[in-house]
């Protein structure tokens, strides 16, 4: 009752970073259907390296030319960049038949770690906060970052809204698209850009781990409840937001770190999916 009751006395210092949890969560327990159904969950684990990467990248050029490593909105900008361009040429190499998909993402997922340990070793000034942007620890967001994120999900929201059947249609019947006269390419691209551009703001809060558990957990657990695709995005996008909001939630009375708490209970709200299926057969 204590933990409750001085957890509502600080609403002040938790609303914004519990809203841009709920955000993230619901944006990449959107994105996460995607990533399942397509098969390229690996995808979404070299892009959150990619975006790592670029953190430290523009942390390195920072320090280079002793400038203040605060300057959060050139992190992120570099980060987009490798999360980006990374998706962008991810999703291109489908179309190569001499370089399968699954070799260009084992090779981005673990050159990247490589540079990314490297790159963590250089570093002086932030080297102490590595491990909170790793796994997360969504103590104190700046209201700014809320901004961003919620500027971010709507353009998403927006995209896959006005261009819902070409990205469905395209992603999981490509055959029948290119049959059709569907730009494939194109609507791929439009995809694997709206999960480039998710991963890096959504890191920013949560961190790199919750970001790919949250690319991946919701979305099975929908998809073991649900029989269709549209209850499947919405069970989805509501089983990220609670997980982020109710991990947050227990991190915060528990005094445990945020990210792996988040994880824990988006990965508990598998069973009631499952039993949810399995009572209904599917």
């Amino acid at each position: 009752m204590n933990a409750l009751s001085e957890f509502w006395s600080a609403a002040v210092i938790w609303r914004d970073p519990l809203l841009a949890s709920v955000l993230a969560g619901a944006l990449l327990g959107f994105l996460g259907v995607y990533v399942v159904l397509r098969r390229v969950v690996f995808v979404s684990a070299a892009l959150t390296q990619l975006s790592t990467l670029g953190v430290i990248v523009s942390l390195l050029l920072l320090e280079s030319f002793d400038l203040e490593t605060d300057h959060q909105e050139i992190q992120l900008i570099v980060a987009w960049i490798f999360s980006v361009g990374g998706g962008l040429l991810l999703g291109a190499l489908g179309r190569r038949r001499r370089l399968p998909t699954e070799s260009g993402v084992g090779m981005a997922y673990v050159l990247a770690g490589a540079l990314v340990i490297l790159g963590a070793n250089r570093l002086v000034h932030v080297a102490h906060d590595l491990n909170t942007m790793i796994f997360g620890n969504a103590v104190a967001v700046p209201f700014q970052d809320v901004v961003i994120l919620v500027v971010v999900t709507a353009l998403v929201a927006g995209l896959h809204t006005f261009f819902r059947k070409e990205i469905v249609f395209s992603s999981f019947d490509r055959e029948t698209a290119e049959a059709m006269g569907v730009k494939v390419r194109l609507w791929s691209g439009v995809l694997f850009f709206t999960i480039g551009l998710a991963i890096p703001v959504a890191a920013h809060v949560v961190g790199a781990l919750p970001v790919f558990a949250f690319l991946t957990i919701p979305a099975s657990a929908a998809l073991l409840a649900t029989r269709s695709l549209s209850p499947t995005f919405a069970l989805a996008t509501a089983t990220g937001a609670v997980a982020a909001g109710g991990g947050y939630v227990a991190s915060w009375l528990l005094q445990l770190p945020t990210g792996a708490t988040m994880v824990v209970v988006a990965g508990l709200l598998v069973v009631p999916a499952w039993l949810w299926g399995r009572a209904r057969g599917s």
